[in-house]
């Protein structure tokens, strides 16, 4: 990947501010901290972090100190950022589980040896509520309610719960903390990003720039990619697995992918790179690079071939289903596909109703099916995602 400081002011970025403050620390001799936070909402990183994460890599490999904020308190408080409802908290037991394959996924991307972890409960416990009514005072109420997200759900009479306003004002005290120069973030952390500012200006420190990020479109081609919506390719993910997930995405999305997932260049240089070439083997190109990435040559090659044998010769390869096992001897088919794709009941109905599960190769309608797990069951959802249904012994 392109490691100029021109590749790191452009490459998947929304917007800079500010560009020309930006441009001044890059050009001086100070090794500049650039904050990244993130949340342990699921067990696992998915191919829109990895966004962020090699725009972190590219501020590493210029020298500068990249500082991974595990958010394991903001975590109880729950990211409001980019929902129209209240975004349940997780629970300690919950934060603690996330965490364990955290830095193994993001170690795929960034260089751990020079990466400083910090975990933002170690402040933001010990604040007093004198305190925080202080840092409180300092903060713009107005700002808050405005944004997008929550002036969408004021004005929709939907509910705006307290803590979620605390959210914002939690991730601007980390920048205050670490005297933050350079804050990474989702355009959907925009307003957080921009209190951070407004923050350390008002306690005295040099605001920080920001780089806010292009989102990585998720596997339905209309909202980002998000463990929540269960629309993600995970770090995780086996190399049939990723090469299947990519080849499902809408023609719309393959030069989108090729840039942001597949570092195949610019949007440009993606678009003439893929010229005249059939969308199917556009999408091959593509798969093929994202899993060559994080599984290497060999299993990008495999995973073709699986894929083929899957959809070629009408086989289900063993590689193509990843087991989903529950503790129950019976579930519902509604059950089934809501864990499968980590969606809600409504959405699993709603694929079910659009006829698009199948169980066997046989297509399923009812949603209170009742499945036996017992012998080979194969869910089949949408055209290139499998998971296999068992028994946890």
């Amino acid at each position: 990947m392109d490691t100029s400081k021109e590749s790191t002011l452009t490459w998947a970025v929304a917007e800079i501010i500010e560009p020309a403050s930006l441009s001044r620390r890059l050009k001086g001799t100070k090794k500049l901290v650039v904050k990244l936070g993130i949340d342990p909402t699921s067990r696992e990183l998915h191919l829109g972090h990895a966004v962020v994460l090699r725009k972190l890599r590219q501020f590493q490999d210029l020298g500068h100190q990249a500082v991974l904020v595990i958010g394991d308190f903001t975590g109880l408080i729950g990211d409001p950022s980019g929902v129209n409802i209240t975004r349940p908290a997780l629970s300690k037991e919950q934060i603690r589980d996330n965490m364990v394959t955290y830095m193994e996924q993001a170690g795929r991307i960034i260089d751990l040896k020079k990466v400083e972890i910090v975990y933002n409960s170690k402040w933001l416990s010990k604040i007093s509520l004198p305190e925080f009514i202080d840092i409180a005072s300092k903060v713009s109420l107005n700002g808050l309610v405005e944004r997008e997200d929550f002036a969408k759900r004021l004005g929709a009479g939907k509910p705006v719960a307290l803590h979620e306003l605390i959210y914002a004002v939690a991730m601007a005290i980390d920048s205050v903390e670490l005297k933050a120069d350079i804050e990474l973030g989702g355009w959907d952390q925009r307003l957080n990003l921009l209190l951070g500012r407004e923050l350390q200006k008002k306690s005295g420190q040099i605001p920080q720039d920001l780089v806010i990020m292009r989102p990585l479109i998720g596997l339905d081609g209309v909202r980002k990619m998000s463990s929540s919506l269960g629309n993600y390719i995970g770090l995780t993910d086996s190399g049939d697995q990723m090469f299947g997930k990519v080849m499902s995405i809408p023609d719309s999305l393959i030069v989108h992918y090729g840039e942001l997932a597949a570092l195949m260049g610019t949007e440009s240089e993606v678009k003439a790179s893929l010229k005249n070439i059939h969308p199917r083997e556009q999408k091959v190109l593509v798969a093929s690079r994202i899993v060559e990435l994080y599984h290497g040559a060999p299993a990008a090659k495999k995973a073709l071939k699986n894929f083929n044998q899957t959809f070629r010769d009408k086989k289900v390869a063993d590689h193509m289903a990843s087991e989903l096992l529950f503790s129950q001897k019976s579930i519902s088919l509604l059950h089934a596909v809501a864990q499968a794709t980590e969606c809600s009941n409504t959405q699993a109905g709603r694929l079910i109703s659009q006829g698009a599960i199948k169980l066997n190769g046989v297509k399923m309608t009812d949603p209170k099916l009742e499945i036996t797990l017992t012998g080979e069951l194969i869910l089949h959802i949408g055209k290139h995602a499998f998971r296999k249904l068992g028994r946890r012994k």
